[in-house]
């Protein structure tokens, strides 16, 4: 039986964009060293895509689900408009 989906992913997003992220860009200084420097140039590239994933890992780790993408609030008016706290407090006086 498959596990059940949940409906809250943020935390599997931000997990995926990070590791994500940091195999591109630890691949990419992989490739610029493997340019620079003659030998391994494979080698190079591959080490930095794993040392660039093992940071996003740690990165994301610390990135709680709620700083990353925050819920949406939908019984709250969101204060965008003519209506807004501000504008409100204004035109009483």
């Amino acid at each position: 039986m498959p596990a059940p989906k949940l409906d809250d992913d943020r935390a599997l997003r931000r997990d995926l964009t990070c590791v994500a992220t940091g195999l591109l860009a630890g691949g990419g200084l992989g490739v610029v060293a493997a340019a620079l420097i003659s030998a391994g140039g494979i080698a190079l590239a591959v080490a930095g895509a794993v040392v660039g994933g093992l940071i996003g890992k740690a990165t994301a780790v610390r990135i709680s689900a709620d700083d990353w993408d925050p819920p949406v609030n939908r019984w709250r008016r969101p204060y965008v408009g003519a209506n807004s706290p501000d504008d409100d407090a204004a035109s009483t006086s």
